[in-house]
């Protein structure tokens, strides 16, 4: 046989070339049929050449000759497996099978291979069923059939696992290494993390491989503890040194855990065994660097990574955005665009992080590009992606984008997630009553509505003051067979202590099945600043300061409370109690966009550019407004200072500059959207409704947990949204919207600039 390339569509293009023992002839077309000559017997070189073949159409070709040449028979079971083998690996199932159907006997290699074809190739079913016919047609399993069988079993339930369990056992191949080591991923994929416990347990010999198997099954069921202290103890008791497998689980329920000490030692333990440089182990340092809030450390592990794959970029543009510092990871996106090219471009995992990215932000401007793009780089927009879309034009300000692109999918092109997202749309942006109705239209459309659709229910029926409607959703929980949750008794907590039902929201507390969260303690603090309850606030923080003594935002609102009933000695106590802990009240921030730049404004700003102007705009706009009405809340200035002290003190508000910056250089056409860190305080609330009066602008503030509107509707009536809601924990320590840039970040006039994707 002539010396031949393994890459069949390497040969000359025209001649003849000996393959199998047949002559082939082929043209430029690189059409093959066999010429005349001697059918000899296959060699151990043409079953290489089966396997090297790396094209759909050339193996179809080789096939074709073969079952000319008479070579593929029952009687040739190892190149017949070779050629299923090779079909599976090129995704062709049903030429696989055919190839099967015509060679497989009573022996079991060929049962394998088609077996193992249908599993790695994530066809449950079909493997099951071919192991089935297996069984019927007295062929035995052996040690090489049951863990790809158990694998199915992993994706479909635990009933036939378990039934295949026992064939293993009756088989006598329980003791065999692997298949010890598939029942125990059978049994964790399936959720049954205990029983593969048990099956560990009952080992009389464990290898890495089983080992490996049972850390993973601890940490992909969430329980990350106990997979730490296995792989403790196969350290201790076996000696051990994990591979690759075992390092990125580990690494995963140390993110999981979210400990920074012991990520540092984990990648340690990497770089110790010479880890480092494997893809796959890197990934998984640079996610638990990230889910542990080390970025930096996150950043510089992935700058090691020689060769980059799509889940490197992810991992951190993930981290970026799971640590509130989105703006990075829309600059590191523009870097994998041109690193990475096309294969960027159609990811749609990398289209969801970035979409996530853009929803904290709150771009209304950004919105329209990445969909742009999403659209343009085709990339495949699955229910899930398409869910994010919705959820970010929503927190985007846009919901009427939202809306109309919900209205225009078929009701089977939903599932309950995208019901769920447009309640909490409407819910964030004060339409309660929307919420409701379209909760009640998604459970005539058959619908289950779960945990999720609750808490967006019960949030948006507090946005708008719906009381009967929120208690209708609490007790259609029972109903619906969803257990009512600790965020769901914070949600009521919240609705019924703004209503000003202090009183039954506290024996809501007090009947409670666990015990209260700082959620729902810090709903009732909220409750109680907003109604002035000082004595009921004491009771509140006095939980919370025991739960969570080192948030900052807990101290800040029951200061306010005291300032709020000028108890200035109470208030001294609280700051200094604060100032020895080292807490900082977050200082206000609002960012506004004009044009493609986005301005940011702190609390009495003097390092914008444009300072003075704006200041002098918020000047006349105060001396305009208090005309038309307005009395300036001295109660939002929450220091013992003089009333003309107070009155400067609001105008300075970070998100009053803001808005005079949008009328000084927005087109009277387009709305004012401001985008601030912390909650808007009510002057500034009381005083955009006279603003959008008076200019005839729409005004949008999306503060720390939603929107707000303000505009005249048709009939001259002012529309806006009704007093704010915060969930308490998030009040003080929501990170900045547009998480504040470095001096690396701006340009030489202090502002900052989205680049445009093309």
């Amino acid at each position: 046989m002539m010396h031949r390339n393994n890459n069949l569509l390497c040969c000359p293009r025209n001649g003849i070339v000996s393959i199998f023992g047949l002559n082939l002839s082929f043209s430029s077309s690189t059409t093959f049929s066999p010429t005349p000559a001697s059918y000899n017997n296959y060699d151990d070189d043409d079953e290489d050449l089966v396997r090297s073949c790396d094209n759909l159409n050339v193996l179809k070709r080789i096939h074709s000759s073969l079952l000319t040449s008479g070579l593929i028979t029952y009687n040739n079971p190892h190149l017949a497996g070779q050629v299923i083998s090779n079909y599976s690996k090129l995704g062709d199932l049903i030429a696989a099978r055919s190839v099967f159907n015509a060679t497989a006997g009573p022996n079991s290699f060929l049962w394998n291979t088609m077996i193992r074809a249908y599993a790695n190739n994530h066809h449950p079913t079909q493997t099951l069923q071919l192991y089935l016919l297996m069984r019927r047609n007295c062929v035995g399993p052996n040690n090489y059939t049951f863990p790809f069988v158990l694998k199915a079993c992993g994706s479909r339930s635990v009933a036939e696992g378990r039934s295949v369990h026992s064939d293993v056992i009756r088989t006598g191949f329980d003791s065999h290494v692997f298949v010890q080591a598939a029942l125990v991923d059978m049994y964790a994929k399936c959720g049954q993390t205990d029983d593969a416990r048990w099956v560990f347990d009952g080992l009389p010999v464990r290898d890495l491989v089983c080992w490996t198997a049972m850390i993973t099954a601890y940490e992909q069921s969430d329980r990350p503890e106990e997979a730490l202290m296995l792989f403790h103890a196969m350290q201790a008791k076996e000696k051990f040194v994990a591979d690759s497998v075992a390092l990125v689980s580990v690494a995963s329920a140390v993110a999981q855990l979210g400990d920074a000490r012991m990520a540092r030692s984990v990648h340690a333990y990497a770089t110790r065994n010479n880890f480092v440089q494997d893809v796959f182990v890197d990934n998984s340092i640079v996610a638990m660097y990230a889910k542990s809030g080390n970025l930096e450390e996150a950043k510089l592990v992935f700058d090691q990574i020689k060769e980059k794959d799509g889940i490197s970029w992810n991992s951190m543009l993930s981290g970026y955005v799971q640590n509130g510092r989105a703006s990075e990871a829309l600059s590191l996106f523009e870097k994998m665009l041109v690193c990475a090219g096309a294969r960027a471009r159609s990811n749609p995992v990398t289209a969801l992080i970035m979409v996530s990215a853009c929803a904290y932000l709150g771009s209304p401007h950004l919105a329209k590009e990445l969909h742009h793009f999403v659209i343009n780089s085709r990339v495949a927009i699955d229910t899930t992606l398409w869910n994010a879309i919705l959820d970010m034009y929503a927190k985007c300000g846009n919901l009427d984008t939202a809306i109309q692109m919900f209205r225009s999918r078929l009701p089977i092109e939903r599932n309950g997630s995208s019901w769920n997202v447009m309640i909490s749309g409407y819910g964030m942006h004060g339409g309660g009553k929307e919420a409701f109705q379209l909760y009640e239209e998604m459970v005539e459309q058959g619908f289950d509505p779960n945990h999720i659709t609750f808490t967006s229910l019960l949030s948006a029926c507090s946005h708008s003051g719906l009381i009967e409607e929120g208690r209708k959703c609490f007790y259609d929980m029972k109903k619906h067979s969803v257990v009512p949750e600790v965020k769901h008794y914070a949600c009521m907590v919240d609705m019924l202590g703004r209503a000003g039902y202090l009183d039954e929201a506290l024996g809501l507390i007090n009947k409670m099945p666990s015990e209260p969260n700082d959620g729902v303690w810090g709903a009732l603090l909220l409750a109680c600043r907003i109604h002035g309850n000082t004595e009921l606030g004491e009771l509140a923080a006095k939980n919370l300061f025991q739960l969570e003594p080192e948030h900052t935002g807990y101290y800040v609102l029951m200061s306010n409370i005291y300032a709020a009933s000028s108890q200035w000695q109470e208030v001294r106590k609280l700051r200094q109690d604060m100032k020895s802990k080292r807490l900082k009240k977050p200082a206000a921030f609002s960012v506004i966009e004009v044009g493609k730049e986005v301005h940011g404004f702190h609390t009495a700003d003097h390092t914008h550019p444009h300072f003075t102007q704006v200041y002098v705009k918020v000047e006349t706009i105060v001396a305009e407004i208090k005309m038309a009405g307005y009395i300036p809340d001295g109660t939002c200035v929450l220091h013992d200072v003089e009333e003309e002290d107070k009155d400067h003190s609001l105008k300075t508000h970070s998100e009053k500059l803001a808005v005079a910056f949008g009328i000084m250089k927005i087109d009277p056409g387009l709305p004012i959207q401001v985008t601030m860190n912390l909650r808007i305080c009510n002057d500034c609330h009381s005083a955009f409704k006279f603003i959008s009066n008076i200019y005839q602008r729409k005004v949008i503030v999306r503060d720390a947990n939603r929107f707000h509107h303000f505009q005249e509707d048709r009939n001259g009536s002012l529309v806006s949204g009704k007093d704010d809601h915060q969930t308490s924990k998030d009040l003080f320590s929501w990170k900045c919207c547009y998480n504040l840039p470095g001096k690396d970040a701006k340009d030489s006039t202090g502002m900052i600039h989205y680049n445009a994707m093309s």
